[in-house]
């Protein structure tokens, strides 16, 4: 599990500087409505990514948590 926590750790630094640059097609539509976050890979893919590690984290707890109750 630690490794996979890296391998998180590392992908996230790798792709943070890559979310944080403009694309084109800023200022055409809300940048705030929805679509523009899922319609566009540079913000869809990242969104992504967060919602699996997340999910990950959480089963991840909640396992972990019932197998020490179960001791």
């Amino acid at each position: 599990m630690k490794n996979l926590i890296k391998l998180l750790w590392a992908n996230a630094l790798v792709v943070l500087p890559l979310i944080s640059v403009g694309h084109p097609g800023h200022g055409h539509e809300n940048p705030l409505s929805p679509g523009h976050y899922l319609g566009n890979p540079e913000h869809s893919i990242p969104l992504a990514l967060t919602l699996a590690a997340a999910t990950i984290f959480i089963v991840w707890k909640v396992r972990r948590t019932k197998n020490e109750v179960n001791k």
